[in-house]
């Protein structure tokens, strides 16, 4: 769930909300599916994977977290470090 997250946040042109996620990653938009998705854009946003520089619009993060080979702005060294972060959180 958060690599499909953080996969469509990069595809999309600018911030996006929760209520704009929730049907691309294939669940219903109702109010409790838009704020459990809400919570895991914090939590990307605090370990560093995605920024909200407005409040309730999300970005991928500028300078992503640290990681030997990628420079900043380095999508792909981000979501190839992405796939080999713990996947038994969904």
């Amino acid at each position: 769930m958060y690599r499909d997250i953080v996969e469509i946040v990069t595809d999309a042109p600018g911030p996006l909300q929760a209520k704009q996620i929730v049907p691309r990653i294939g669940l219903e938009a109702t109010t409790a599916k838009i704020e459990g998705t809400r919570g895991k854009l914090k939590r990307l946003v605090e370990r560093g994977w995605l920024d909200e520089d407005v409040p309730g619009r999300f970005t991928l993060a500028r300078h992503g977290p640290a990681s030997a080979g990628s420079t900043p702005g380095d999508q792909g060294a981000l979501l190839r470090r992405f796939e080999g972060a713990n996947q038994t959180e969904s």
